[in-house]
């Protein structure tokens, strides 16, 4: 599945590059993920979600690719879990709005199989634009030092574990915008009776 979005951070072009090639710094603004360690140029990690009563673990792998000269990230992300395997290649390019405001866009060919897929078929589109407003969101706490100082290099990886992320929670807003009540209701229940009748 291809996906695009973007979203803006208040920062210099210079200074939100130095930011987002920090990966220990941002990797808390990841809704449910969970970075656990660095091996030569992979990160390791863990991002563990659910949907009602069913749950899912991803124990995977990150590689970053920066190009500076382009203002551009590449990340190539894979992990396998309880639920199903999942697979990302997500390309994050910079473009200066102002002296003081960037914008990120972000472009991303996602790959989920298992029963996680089932949801994903539905409503990963609106998904992807509820998790890229809340990354957006936790980042903005960062540079606003509600978080620690975002451009502390820590010599080990010390984070802390995340809850899993409620698909559904996260899912209904949007739903229920661009379906309306009823619409956004049908499939809800669709969804669920379709992961119960295979539990």
């Amino acid at each position: 599945m291809e996906l695009t979005d973007s979203f803006g951070v208040a920062l210099p072009v210079d200074a939100a590059w130095e930011l987002l090639n920090n990966v220990e710094r941002i990797a808390p603004c990841v809704p449910g993920a969970f970075l656990q360690e660095k091996v030569d140029e992979e990160y390791r990690g863990v991002v563990k979600v659910r949907f009602g009563a069913l749950s899912a673990q991803y124990a995977g792998t990150a590689i970053f690719v920066p190009d500076e000269e382009r203002r551009r990230i590449v990340i190539h992300a894979k992990g396998d879990g309880t639920q199903g395997a999942a697979e990302a290649r997500i390309t994050a390019t910079l473009e200066e709005m102002s002296a003081a405001t960037t914008q990120v866009n972000v472009d991303a060919a996602i790959e989920v199989g298992g029963r996680v897929a089932q949801i994903g078929q539905r409503i990963l589109p609106d998904l992807t634009q509820v998790l890229t407003a809340q990354f957006a969101e936790n980042l903005t706490a960062v540079i606003a030092g509600v978080e620690p100082d975002p451009f502390h290099q820590p010599s080990d990886i010390d984070m802390p574990e995340p809850e899993a992320l409620d698909l559904l929670d996260a899912a209904r807003p949007s739903l229920f915008r661009r379906l309306g009540s009823l619409g956004a209701l049908g499939v809800l229940v669709a969804i669920v009776r379709s992961l119960r009748r295979r539990r």
